[in-house]
This record gives C-alpha cells, sequence and structure tokens, in this order.
C-alpha cells in the first residue's frame, strides 16, 4: 500500500541489526518496553504465546507501564520501530490512522523532519520459529539481558518526575516574566488531552519556588476556534478551549501566566486551498500561506485572538515566531513571493501587521494580556534598517524578545564560528542581541531574552547540567543591560531546577554572595563542594565543540544509547533524532582530530570535577554530574570509533567497546534511579532502558566480531 502523506520509502536505505538473529526478535526487543504483547501478536500475525516465548527466550522480564508510553511515549515507540516496521505494521502499533500519523509528523514539532523526511526500508514482520544459529545468539542475548538487565522494570517508572526531592524552599519573587515550557509538555496534543498530563500541580508548585511565572504551549488558532474556511480544521476546539482553560486556572492558584506560542496565519496543506484558491499566498511543497493581503485572513486573525482572549481573560498571552520553518506571511520564503497582493508589501510590514492584530485584539480584553515579538530568524528574511522599521510599527506594549546569544563569534580549538543559538557553553548575550534590544528601548518597547539555563541540544536529555558558573555568567551580563524579562527554554530544558532558581537571582543580584546564600540554602554543608565541582564543570564544557549543526545531528543527545557499526552506514544524521555514524555531519566545520581532542578535553576536565562530589551523598546534582560525563564520553569514543575503525587494530577498537560498554551500563544505573534521563519533552524519552540494553547487545556482538577478525 501507497501512503502518499507520508514520507517516502527509500528502499536502497535499509539498517543493519546484527546483534539480533532475526528481525522478528528485534522488533520484539525494540518493542517490549512500550507495546503490548497482545498488539505485538496482532501486528505479527501470531499468538501471544509465540511473542512471550521469543521474549523469554531473550531474557526479557514480564512487561510493566505500558499505559504510560500510549499516552506519553509515541514518540519513542516510533524512534525504535522506524527502521525495523514498514508503514502498515507501524501505525498498527500505533492505533493510528495516515491522517493521524501525518498530523503527528507536522504537529510535533516537525517530527517528520527530525526522522529525515524518508521512511528506511523494512521487510514486512513475521513470526519467525528460530533455527540452531539464531537459538545460540538468543542464548547470549539472555545471559547478558539476565545479567545486567534482570531488574530493568524494577527502578523509577518511567514518567514518575516529580516527587519530595523537587519540593525545594521558594525564591524570591522575580521581577519580570520567568516563562518556560513544561518539562513533560506534550507537544502538539497537550489540550486534547487530560491537561495534568502536561502541566500536574506538582510540576506547577515546583515552578513557583524555583521563580518561574508564566508556562507556555504551542497552538493553532482554527485548534481553540471556529475556522471560518473550513470548519473540519476545527473539530475538538470545544474541548481545546475548555482544557486551556483549566490550565489557566490551575496555574493563577500557583502565580504562573499561561501563554500560547504562534505561528500565524498557520500555513495549510496545498489541498485545503482546492476550494480557496483565492486564498493562497505563497506555498511550499506541501503548504501554502494564508494570503497576508487578504482582508478576511486579517479578520480572522483578530477574531480568532478576540474570541479566545473575551473567553479566557486571565490568559498571560501570546508570544509569536513570524519567520519559521512554518509559512506566516507571503514573504515567508526569506522574502521571496508569488502572492500578487503581498509582492509590493515590504517584509517588515507584512510580520508587524501579524505582531499587531494579536496584540490590538487581545488588549481590548484585558491590557495585561502580553504580546512577545520574537525576533527569530528576522535577520535572515530582514537588514538591520527593516528590523529597526518593523519593531518601530509595532505597538509599545508589544515585548521584543531575542536569542541572546545569537551570532556571537567563538573560536573553540581554534577553530572560529557563530553561534546560531541553543547555547550554554557560550553564554550571551551577542552584539546582535543588544542591538535589537537597544533599538526596542529607544521606541519604548519592553525587552526579553530567550535563553536556555538548563540544558540544550549540547545534552538534552538531562534535566540540567550542573554548570553554574555558565548561567550566572550570562545572566551578570543580561543584568548590565537592563533585562528584566526571560524565556527560559524552548521544548527542551523544562525541569524546575536550581539552574533556574540561579538564573532568576542572578538576573535580579549577580554578587557572589547572593550566589553562595543560594548554594547554601540549596545544599547545605555540601555547598563549598558544589561550588567548586560546578566551577569545574563549567570551565569543562566551554571545551565542546559548539556549532549548531553539531548540536542538531551529533551524538550528544542520544549519548550511549546511539549504535556503533564496523563498517559505515550510508546514513545521514537526522534534526535531534538519529545520529548513526554520520561523524562528517557532527562535526561539521571543525576538522575530524579538533573535533575528537574537544570531546576528549571536555570529559578529561569533567572527570575532575567527578573527584570533588565522588564522597557526596547520592543526590541530583551527583547524578547530573556523572551522567554528563557517561554522555561526553560516549561522544568521544563513538567519534573516535568511527575515525579508526577502518585503519586500526582491533585490539584498540575493542578497548573503545569496552570503555563504551561501561558508559551505558553507568548511565543505566543512573537512569534505573532518576526518570528524568533520557527524556525530553519534545521527543519524548529519547531513549528508554531497553535502548541501553540494546547497546550493551551491539558492543558485545562488535567485540566477538572482532575478536573473530584477528
Amino acid at each position: 500500500m501507497e501512503y502518499k502523506k507520508l514520507p517516502p520509502v527509500k528502499k536502497d536505505k535499509k539498517l543493519p541489526l546484527p546483534h539480533f538473529p532475526t528481525s522478528f526478535h528485534a522488533a520484539v526487543f525494540r518493542l517490549w518496553e512500550t507495546v503490548s504483547a497482545s498488539k505485538l501478536a496482532k501486528v505479527f500475525g501470531t499468538d501471544e504465546e509465540n511473542i512471550k516465548k521469543a521474549a523469554n527466550d531473550m531474557g526479557l522480564p514480564q512487561q510493566k507501564h505500558l499505559d504510560l508510553w500510549r499516552e506519553r511515549g509515541y514518540i519513542t515507540t516510533v524512534r525504535n520501530a522506524w527502521h525495523i516496521l514498514p508503514y502498515d505494521q507501524l501505525l498498527s502499533v500505533l492505533d493510528m490512522t495516515e491522517d493521524d500519523f501525518a498530523s503527528v509528523l507536522k504537529e510535533d514539532d516537525f517530527f517528520g523532519i527530525k526522522l529525515g523526511n524518508f521512511k528506511p526500508f523494512c521487510e514486512r514482520i513475521v513470526y519467525t520459529e528460530p533455527d540452531t544459529k539464531a537459538k545460540k545468539a538468543l542464548e547470549k542475548i539472555k545471559s547478558i539481558m539476565t545479567s545486567h538487565f534482570g531488574d530493568i522494570f524494577d527502578g523509577k517508572v518511567p514518567f514518575d518526575f516529580f516527587c519530595e526531592e523537587n519540593k525545594s524552599s521558594p525564591c524570591e519573587k522575580a521581577v519580570g516574566l520567568r516563562m518556560i515550557y513544561s518539562f513533560c509538555g506534550l507537544y502538539a496534543s497537550a489540550l486534547d488531552r487530560d491537561i495534568s498530563l502536561s502541566f500536574p500541580d506538582t510540576l506547577l508548585e515546583s515552578y513557583k519556588n524555583t521563580g518561574v511565572n508564566a508556562v507556555w504551549l504551542p497552538a493553532c488558532l482554527y485548534q481553540l476556534t471556529e475556522f471560518p474556511f473550513d470548519k473540519k480544521y476545527s473539530q475538538g476546539y470545544i474541548v481545546r478551549r475548555e482544557n486551556l482553560k483549566k490550565l489557566v486556572k490551575t496555574a493563577k492558584k500557583y502565580g504562573i501566566k499561561v501563554f500560547l506560542y504562534l505561528n500565524e496565519p498557520r500555513c495549510m496543506p496545498l489541498d485545503f486551498f482546492d476550494s480557496n484558491p483565492d486564498l493562497l499566498g505563497s506555498r511550499s511543497d506541501f503548504y501554502g500561506t494564508l494570503c497576508s493581503g487578504d482582508k478576511r485572513v486579517d479578520e480572522y486573525l483578530r477574531s480568532s485572538v478576540l474570541d479566545i482572549c473575551s473567553d479566557i481573560p486571565d490568559l498571560g498571552g501570546f508570544f509569536l515566531i513570524t519567520c519559521s520553518e512554518n509559512l506566516t506571511h507571503c514573504k515567508s520564503n526569506k522574502g521571496i513571493t508569488e502572492c500578487e497582493k503581498c509582492k509590493e508589501v515590504p517584509i517588515h510590514k507584512l510580520i508587524s501587521n501579524i505582531i499587531t492584530a494579536v496584540s490590538e485584539e487581545s488588549r481590548k480584553v484585558n491590557p495585561d494580556i502580553k504580546t512577545i515579538a520574537w525576533t527569530w530568524a528576522w535577520e535572515d528574511f530582514m537588514s538591520e534598517e527593516e528590523i529597526a522599521l518593523c519593531i518601530k510599527n509595532l505597538p509599545k506594549e508589544v515585548i521584543i524578545q531575542t536569542n541572546s546569544e545569537a551570532y556571537k563569534d567563538f573560536c573553540i580549538g581554534g577553530v572560529s564560528g557563530t553561534v546560531r543559538d541553543y547555547s550554554m557553553s557560550i553564554p550571551g548575550p551577542s552584539e546582535l542581541a543588544k542591538k535589537i534590544w537597544s533599538q526596542a528601548a529607544k521606541t519604548g518597547h519592553e525587552i526579553a531574552a530567550k535563553v536556555q539555563v538548563n540544558v540544550t541540544w549540547e545534552c538534552s536529555t538531562l534535566p540540567y547540567l550542573p554548570v553554574f558558573d555558565l548561567v550566572r555568567e550570562h545572566m551578570a551580563s543580561l543584568n548590565k543591560i537592563g533585562v528584566r524579562h526571560l524565556m527560559l527554554s524552548w521544548t527542551l530544558g523544562g525541569f524546575p531546577s536550581v539552574n533556574l532558581k540561579i538564573a532568576s537571582a542572578c538576573l535580579s543580584d549577580p554578587s557572589e554572595e547572593k550566589y553562595d546564600e543560594l548554594l547554601l540554602k540549596e545544599f547545605g554543608k555540601d555547598a563549598p563542594i558544589v561550588k567548586k565541582a560546578a566551577s569545574v564543570f563549567s570551565d569543562a564544557f566551554r571545551e565542546f565543540p559548539f556549532v549548531i549543526q553539531n548540536l542538531y545531528f551529533g551524538p550528544q543527545n542520544a549519548g550511549p544509547s546511539n549504535l556503533l557499526y564496523l563498517e559505515p552506514t550510508g546514513f545521514e544524521a537526522t534534526m535531534t533524532c538519529f545520529s548513526y555514524d554520520d561523524i562528517d555531519t557532527w562535526r561539521s566545520i571543525y576538522p575530524r582530530d579538533i573535533y575528537i581532542s574537544q570531546l576528549k578535553k571536555l570529559c578529561e576536565k569533567w572527570k575532575i570535577g567527578l573527584s570533588f562530589v565522588k564522597a557526596m551523598p547520592d543526590c541530583m546534582f551527583k547524578r547530573m554530574a556523572y551522567a554528563a560525563h557517561a554522555i561526553f564520553s560516549s561522544c568521544y569514543i563513538q567519534s573516535e570509533f568511527i575515525d579508526k575503525r577502518e585503519n586500526c587494530n582491533a585490539e584498540y577498537l575493542t578497548s573503545l567497546i569496552k570503555d563504551e560498554e561501561e558508559n551505558t551500563l553507568l548511565l543505566y544505573d543512573l537512569m534505573q534511579n532518576d526518570a528524568h534521563i533520557g527524556f525530553e519533552a519534545a521527543n519524548h524519552y529519547y531513549y528508554n532502558k531497553f535502548m541501553l540494553a540494546e547497546k550493551v547487545l551491539n558492543c558485545r556482538y562488535l567485540c566477538e566480531e572482532l575478536k573473530n577478525k584477528k
């Protein structure tokens, strides 16, 4: 069957998984943590006993916690199944139609792009009775699983995020916004489900204690109001509206406002314009813009915002990205348009019109409802003069927000580059950010900084990185400029951590005395050790080979879960999803030797910090220190392995593999004691426990292969 709405299948792309004896056993293993045996039996056309027998042959314990994955971890299931199931079986596992899955790929933070915009070829999985050779392989798998992973379902329960440990004492009330994305927010479907899944009271209380006073979530106007051009797109909007009301009401109890993130007017599938051809502005391969110059579009934008705010007057506000992957106006394609209505309209005018409409309509209901104009990518679409004109044309009540570190220059390992965003290792602000904020201040606008203070794509799968000095340095610089509003995270970095407290406190008062006081309050007698270790970790993290391509494509997000291969796979890394063995994409501007040496420096320096925390009792700070080292060490080993695998002796490669197995087992042990590890809201569990178990199988298999080659 052909699936025209899903990424095309490439028949020449098939990922080898030789550490499993059959594709059937690979499928059972990879899906055992997230999909029930009964469901697998139905999908693979066999009875449940055969599924359970296959699991038993591999030493897999009895399944637990499956309901959690269906509601909150379906992206993890997709990642595990992407290279082993064809579309029909994948959709059956997910209980989704083609339309359902197409929507997930589009709306779940560009998940289709993350998967690579294509589907690897997969044969249909059918039950396979193991032959003699397969049985021997299964015995080895069972031995490894029972030796190292017999307790795999006995550790911390997945998604069990907020416990007593997180309920620290409240920090001082912030002056200005401290806005964050929910650590466990369901990106595309938070308002379609029980709102407490994405915003539990325990999380909101923890946010209050860490100084957070606003949360944000993505929204499409046609999913919260009735879409006048085609009402089928608004199906379920009443339920979503009611859930938004509940969230606003609940958050208010904790002194927290709710903001909606908008890419509006939202681009539409091209088939929408078959019945609405006069609304089409510009187009891409699959989507078209609602024409910016059409009065009906402006009326729809204004009436939708007014309707939502009238129904929910306590809404905190909106922030808008108007130059992004989603087309939002007729010059969204780098200023180029075929739209006759908008061809002569300056791009800065198209952008300011959208933002103005949202600001004016919301303030008709409540003047306290804020509109934030995020300048993300404006510099790619507009000149400095056009940016200044755009800001000047906006109502004074609009807050101007800029990525703090955008286009900051750096030199690491002798390699020069420029930050785009998502940097903690290179603290902002940049000269560009300062210039935009200066322009905004001159025209009477308040200013906000978009920052990351917990984690970035430099290492997204931990709740926070213990690099306090870097956070302090960044906040002290923003303090000097007069920034008072902070957007503290994108979808990653939403954990209610000590980093948030440090950021909020140091933005107001960056003094050493204030910092020491905060550490003493948080860590008691261990404060001096924590301070010293965090300083070492901060210095080590400055060695990270930063470049945006590495952040998006490198192995530092998957860490030890990324498999090793003796032969090149031929797969190209995909954005924040699959790193494969594509080292030349990871390193980008860095020569291989420099990239690898920087990772080695980072690990060696970080290890010095571990010597300080070794004697500390178990706590999140200590776990994060060890988990980060395991991930960075894995990045170094993977890179060194790929670089040396063609022209190196088997003994050295084997030593690397054994070190990688140690990293994997360490991260697994930490994950058993901390459910936050491996999770990132937009990717769900980037790696689950079975992915780490598979990596050990992968390591053992490669060691045997190398032994046989001697």
